[in-house]
């Protein structure tokens, strides 16, 4: 919802039929500048949003009219049948705000009001993954495993744990691990503990998974996807775990919808996508219900895109 209407936005619209946003900005302005000042005014509204840069930019939030006035000069069978379920769900989305009682909380987004409506009517498990493998990156512990980074490294967890001990961060007391005095206060590492026996076992906080990373990296240790064979052509990796889209962890990590491109972006900086095929351990492409193509992330490429969020999102206190 912006302004009390439903609407959409040019980032979604620039996604939905891969298209540049810049191009769709410029199809925008250039029907604005074709219409009357009243005209225009009713179907579009300048925004701004945050790119990977930290840098705002500029784009559009378009009601049912501008969507419509835009979307259909876009040409193609895929294009059209987006476009009618495009459509039918800004219809069913209105639909469901009027049935709801006056204490109804609206949704701030079109995203959110989708969500309300998907709730109703079908429980998407894209949008809430249960896998128990990706649990750790979307669950409220924020609390991660150290054999979950060392994956990412080529590693084991016993390896990585005695690194980590070479360097005094962790010591050994009987079969568990304790952080040393010295980083006690840093908030790096909680306990989870588990009952009813009440045993706990040492694990990671995003902070502690950030350091761990620095360390490394301080010693010359790379990830996996940025060590030398990566350069090469990358081999099938079989993986046999769930797959997330960039949609599904944006709204599991509780962020807007700008993010959903911002994910891409953040792939793309990490060089998580394959050059040579369509799929590798971190990510895979593959076809949306319209024919659309776009990236599925597996739970070691959602954890290294959830880390660099993390990342900014602490320094920017966010």
């Amino acid at each position: 919802m912006h302004n009390q209407q439903a609407v959409t936005t040019s980032l979604i619209l620039a996604n939905a039929f891969e298209k540049e946003h810049k191009n769709v900005i410029r199809a925008i302005e250039t029907k604005i500048g074709e219409l009357k000042i009243e005209q225009s005014s009713k179907m579009f509204s300048k925004g701004e949003y945050t790119n990977s840069q930290n840098k705002r930019q500029p784009m559009y939030y378009l009601n049912r009219d501008g969507f419509t006035f835009i979307a259909m000069g876009f040409t193609g069978r895929k294009a059209d049948e987006f476009k009618l379920k495009y459509i039918d769900a800004f219809n069913r989305m209105e639909e469901q705000i009027k049935q709801q009682p006056a204490q109804y909380k609206l949704p701030q987004t079109y995203s959110e009001a989708l969500i309300e409506l998907a709730k109703e009517v079908k429980r998407n498990e894209e949008l809430q993954p249960k896998a128990d493998k990706y649990d750790r990156y979307l669950s409220n512990k924020g609390l991660i495993t150290i054999t979950e980074i060392a994956k990412e490294y080529g590693m084991s967890g016993v390896k990585l744990n005695q690194f980590l001990r070479d360097k005094r961060v962790i010591y050994k007391r009987g079969n568990k691990w304790f952080i040393y005095q010295k980083y006690a206060n840093e908030r790096y590492v909680g306990y989870e503990i588990h009952l009813p026996e009440g045993r706990r076992s040492l694990k990671w906080t995003p902070e502690g998974e950030m350091f761990i990373r620095e360390l490394l990296e301080s010693n010359n240790i790379k990830p996996v996807l940025e060590q030398p064979q990566q350069l090469t052509v990358q081999e099938t990796v079989k993986y046999s775990g769930k797959y997330y889209t960039a949609s599904s962890i944006a709204y599991n990590l509780g962020l807007s919808e700008e993010w959903i491109m911002k994910i891409g972006e953040i792939a793309n900086n990490l060089k998580l996508k394959p050059r040579f095929s369509d799929e590798n351990i971190y990510c895979r492409k593959t076809l949306d219900d319209n024919g659309f193509p776009r990236w599925e992330y597996t739970q070691y490429g959602a954890a290294l895109i959830e880390n660099e969020i993390n990342k900014f999102r602490l320094a920017n206190q966010i």
